[in-house]
């Protein structure tokens, strides 16, 4: 068996007859698993790769992986190919939600201006001129940072680059860790005003979020499986965001049963005894048949009915902050709060107790419920 040292390749494109016109062919070489070269050669449509630039470009991972173990190679990843691997092989790992921002946020920002760099050549200071000229919010300006973290910790691991400190340690985003939003607490008289201001079925979908502290993203991807009407209680294990239903819940605290106050449970029969279809779906779109826009709902009704009531700046998180400041109000166990609101470490919501049984949670949602309806 003769083994051959692998060496840096660019390939070969060039133009081949067709009957109707022409086609590009890529010639490169590559090792088989007995350890000898051999030439492979792909096809591509003429009508779709207008010229050998499109072809290269389209090529550029595939070469990146073919080089990736020359020295020569890796020293000649740009960072656009690290992007390419990461779209390719870590973002399809993440949640459906997270992929769509962090692939809008790449495309967008990071590959027009750091693309044909190379990830050796990445530095610091540079990064931060660039961040301090976006005129984003701190916020993305973090998100933009650590992403770009995250590709050099990933050139790193694939032996692109060699393994040192990763220079965004050094690029700090001020007032990014800082709410810039005034986070807008509603009085349960304010709740019951905007739930009477709201149509139907909003004002139920809101009526959900307040009484059990939920996500929207949760209370729309409630399905009427998830109530069981004799126990009198609901289970929350899955939400709906960016147009896609995650069939987990953000944590694994997040997903838990949770006890419905009697006249909440009977708002939610009385709804579902309105219905002329027969949807899966708690909140469905009758036209669609799937969960409502949260963005739209909050756009269109929510806030429209807030400002009638002179209240600014609410969002359907505020719904959730008003809950945790209910509960603290009614004097409610700290412990019970920390099941309520399903948060996986207490610290999140004041400090460390145990898990607490459904009958108690109960006792404690109920201080909050039947003063919202």
């Amino acid at each position: 068996m003769r083994i051959h040292r692998q060496r840096y390749q660019t390939g070969s494109v060039r133009k081949v007859p067709r009957a109707h016109g022409f086609a590009w062919e890529f010639r490169y070489y590559y090792t088989n698993p007995d350890g000898q070269r051999k030439l492979r050669v792909q096809t591509f449509d003429a009508a779709i790769y207008r010229s050998e630039r499109d072809v290269r470009k389209s090529i550029e991972a595939q070469l990146a992986s073919l080089n990736a173990n020359t020295l020569a190679g890796r020293a000649g990843v740009t960072f656009g190919q690290v992007i390419d691997r990461y779209l390719k092989e870590e973002l399809p790992r993440l949640k459906h939600s997270t992929q769509m921002t962090n692939r809008s946020l790449i495309e967008l920002h990071v590959r027009p201006k750091w693309g044909e760099h190379r990830p050796a050549d990445i530095e610091a200071l540079e990064v931060k001129q660039w961040l301090d000229s976006l005129s984003f919010g701190a916020a993305s300006k973090a998100r933009a940072r650590n992403t770009i973290s995250k590709l050099l910790d990933l050139s790193m691991l694939w032996k692109y680059i060699p393994v040192t400190r990763n220079p965004m340690e050094l690029v700090e985003v001020k007032g990014s860790t800082k709410r810039k939003k005034k986070i807008v607490i509603l009085t349960p008289g304010q709740f019951r005003g905007i739930v009477k201001a709201l149509p139907e079925p909003y004002n139920l979908m809101v009526l959900v979020c307040g009484c059990l502290g939920l996500r929207v993203s949760e209370t729309l991807a409630l399905k009427w499986i998830d109530i069981d009407w004799r126990e009198g209680t609901l289970l929350v294990r899955r939400a709906f965001t960016h147009g896609q239903i995650q069939e987990e819940a953000k944590t694994d605290s997040s997903g838990a049963e949770l006890p419905l106050y009697p006249e909440l449970l009977k708002t939610l029969k009385k709804w579902r005894s309105k219905q002329d279809h027969d949807f899966e779906w708690v909140f469905a779109s009758p036209k669609t048949g799937s969960p409502y826009s949260d963005s739209t709902i909050l756009t269109r009704y929510l806030k429209p009915a807030a400002a009638k009531l002179k209240i600014e700046g609410i969002g359907w998180h505020s719904i959730r902050h008003s809950y945790k400041s209910w509960l603290a109000a009614a004097k409610i166990n700290p412990a019970h709060m920390k099941d309520l609101m399903r948060h996986s470490d207490i610290s999140t919501t004041m400090d460390v107790y145990g898990h607490t049984l459904t009958p108690e949670l109960r006792a404690s949602n109920s201080l909050v419920a039947r003063q919202l309806i």
